[in-house]
């Protein structure tokens, strides 16, 4: 029909354009997303066989380009280093100024209700919480740790 001949030259050019793949299309974006493996990008091997020799010349291709230059960015301090305190001892130190403290203080202010007396930071009466460690701990090497 005349109608079909005049739309020819269209749908050829349709068919054409669908046929071929972007240019910027990656390979493993032609696979279905249940099919997309981290190891495909290092083992061409295991890509199917159809999509093997594309991913070989993006590997070489990859692997030929020349590296920029990062500028480097001083590495951010992990939440638990920015939390620390820088000294230490000045910090234990600091704590005392009241208070003396026994050298198992922080052994018994995790197990004890402190009460501060005489200048001093004692235990008074255990939280409740460690009757079975404590006791075990006594039975089998010392009571204090």
């Amino acid at each position: 029909s005349f109608f079909a001949r005049a739309r020819a030259a269209e749908v050829n050019a349709m068919l054409k354009a669908v046929g071929k793949p972007a240019g910027s299309c990656h390979i493993f974006n032609a696979l279905p997303k249940h099919m997309r493996r981290r190891a495909m990008s290092h083992n061409t091997k295991r890509l199917p066989r159809r999509l093997r020799e594309g991913a070989q010349r993006l590997a070489e291709r990859s692997q030929r380009a020349p590296e920029k230059e990062k500028k480097q960015l001083p590495k951010s301090r992990s939440r638990r280093a920015r939390r620390r305190h820088g000294n230490l001892l000045l910090e234990f130190n600091r704590r005392q100024r009241k208070n003396k403290w026994l050298e198992t203080h922080i052994w018994h202010a995790k197990r004890f209700h402190m009460l501060k007396t005489w200048s001093y930071c004692l235990p008074l009466k255990p939280t409740a919480k460690s009757f079975r460690a404590s006791y075990r701990a006594m039975n089998t090497h010392a009571l204090l740790q």
